[in-house]
């Protein structure tokens, strides 16, 4: 267990994860009926000294609000601020924001709103919104799993890696899609926490021809109560991109997680 450990601090220099599927499966917190307001943040600070000072704050938050007994919204936000000497961009970023409305102890729908911007496969900006359930299918004191189904309308702008005179700079769409997700999580004794989720989307029409398909892998590792150690892997494959791309994305993440 203190190789892992080691691994994990070792993991600690951050990659960019910019993706079309923010996986917020593997995010959904259980929600502590004791607290109105819980969530964690994570936050990442890094500086070089290059030609010039660069700068670069990478924070993510996951928040829930609980409304009453039965109802939550949910805030994800990932922003990463950068500076280069002092000329001072926004590098990238997601918004995910969803509304849980929790019917029973097993069954809970969600209308859901997301954007993404600074794509880094070249995806300008996506915009999302749909309606979603999840169903706990197995609910225990160290084992989740559940699944989730919905549709919901996607809005991507991509910029044409081959542009010509005759096309357009950037290429968009505008689909409503399904989506599909099966996610595990299991706590490894009082430490550590494993969450797992399989991603499928695609257009009633092309169920499978020109589907999306998605897997997550979080692990995590409590320091204390409050603070511990993530690691994550994502990786995407896309059946058919609107522009010509790689069809498959990989993206390994690692940093703290402060709980409250």
């Amino acid at each position: 267990m203190k190789r892992l450990l080691y691994i994990l601090l070792i993991l600690l220099i951050p990659a960019p994860m910019y993706s079309q599927m923010l996986f917020s499966e593997n995010l959904t917190m259980n929600i502590d009926s004791t607290k109105t307001i819980q969530g964690t943040i994570s936050p990442v600070l890094d500086f070089k000294t290059e030609k010039e000072n660069v700068l670069t704050l990478k924070n993510t938050a996951n928040l829930n609000l609980l409304i009453g007994r039965n109802r939550v919204i949910n805030l994800i936000n990932k922003l990463e601020f950068s500076t280069y000497g002092k000329k001072v961009t926004v590098s990238g970023g997601h918004v995910h924001t969803e509304y849980r409305y929790l019917l029973d102890h097993a069954f809970e729908i969600y209308p859901y709103a997301e954007s993404q911007w600074a794509e880094s496969r070249g995806m300008a900006y996506k915009i999302s919104t749909g309606l979603q359930s999840r169903y706990r299918l197995i609910n225990s004191k160290h084992c989740l799993i559940f699944a989730a189904a919905g549709l919901f309308f996607e809005y991507e702008k991509w910029e044409n890696p081959s542009p010509t005179p005759l096309t357009s700079k950037y290429v968009d769409s505008r689909r409503v899609k399904s989506h599909l997700s099966l996610s595990f999580k299991h706590r490894l004794g009082e430490s550590w926490e494993l969450t797992t989720t399989a991603i499928h989307q695609a257009t009633p029409d092309s169920y499978f021809k020109k589907a999306r398909f998605g897997g997550a892998i979080d692990l995590k590792y409590r320091i204390t109560p409050t603070i511990g150690i993530r690691g994550s892997y994502r990786l995407i494959y896309d059946t058919h991109p609107i522009v010509p791309i790689r069809k498959n994305y990989t993206t390994i993440d690692t940093g703290l997680d402060i709980s409250f």
